[in-house]
């Protein structure tokens, strides 16, 4: 165990030592510095994988038969993890992305002997933006899925659904890894009847705030 404990604390040192030599060969100071490198200059980008957390409120009419008709709302919070590429199609400010979250939710509706909650939900969205230094403007839409709960006088129906989501939000880096964001997404649900009720539509408006954590997200240009 010694040994092995001695080689990976060697290798860890060998690796940081090299990664140090790398990195002073990217720069150049002035007279009497590195004459073979260009000079470069750390930029902010949105480049990268980003990992967080967020809390919002959701709420919406449900459109079925009078027993349900009334306000369907409530919070939620959860996470989200995805990746940034920015400068896509040649083009600087524009990136696009993959974004996936999950939502723990209290989101629902109880009236006349009537429940129907909306227990979790998720989506996996992509996302099309346009960045204005350090804030993010942007587009998402995707595939939406959530687990629903109805009950009424003497039976209950649990069932996972799938459906579709679309949205857009704001983003803004407070500083190199860290950013929040306020965003606005809205969620389509149909749930299939039986017997004690026909078919319910679930449109969920959902507005949320969350912070992010982005992993690499310091490139280098070169100065002029």
């Amino acid at each position: 165990m010694k040994l092995l404990s001695g080689i990976a604390g060697l290798t860890l040192a060998s690796v940081v030592a090299i990664a140090s030599a790398n990195s002073a060969d990217l720069y150049r100071g002035q007279a009497g510095g590195y004459k073979d490198g260009p000079v470069v200059a750390p930029v902010a980008t949105w480049t990268g994988f980003y990992a967080g957390i967020n809390g919002g409120y959701g709420w919406d009419d449900i459109d079925s038969d009078s027993r349900f008709d009334g306000d369907f709302n409530g919070g939620f919070g959860g996470g989200q993890i995805g990746y940034n590429w920015q400068g896509a199609f040649g083009t600087s400010p524009l990136v696009i992305g993959i974004e996936a979250d999950i939502q723990g939710s209290g989101v629902g509706y109880d009236a006349h002997s009537y429940e129907a909650n909306l227990d979790y939900f998720g989506t996996v969205r992509g996302r099309l933006g346009y960045a204005l230094g350090n804030s993010l403007v942007y587009a998402t839409g995707g595939f939406a899925y959530g687990s629903f709960e109805v009950k009424g006088n003497g039976w209950s129906k649990d069932e996972t659904e799938t459906g579709w989501v679309v949205g857009g939000g704001l983003e803004h880096k407070f500083t190199p890894n860290i950013s929040g964001k306020i965003e606005y997404q809205y969620l389509n649900f149909e749930l299939d009847g039986n017997s004690n009720y026909k078919d319910l539509d679930f449109g969920v408006n959902t507005v949320r705030v969350g912070l992010n954590y982005h992993f690499g997200s310091t490139g280098y240009e070169p100065l002029k």
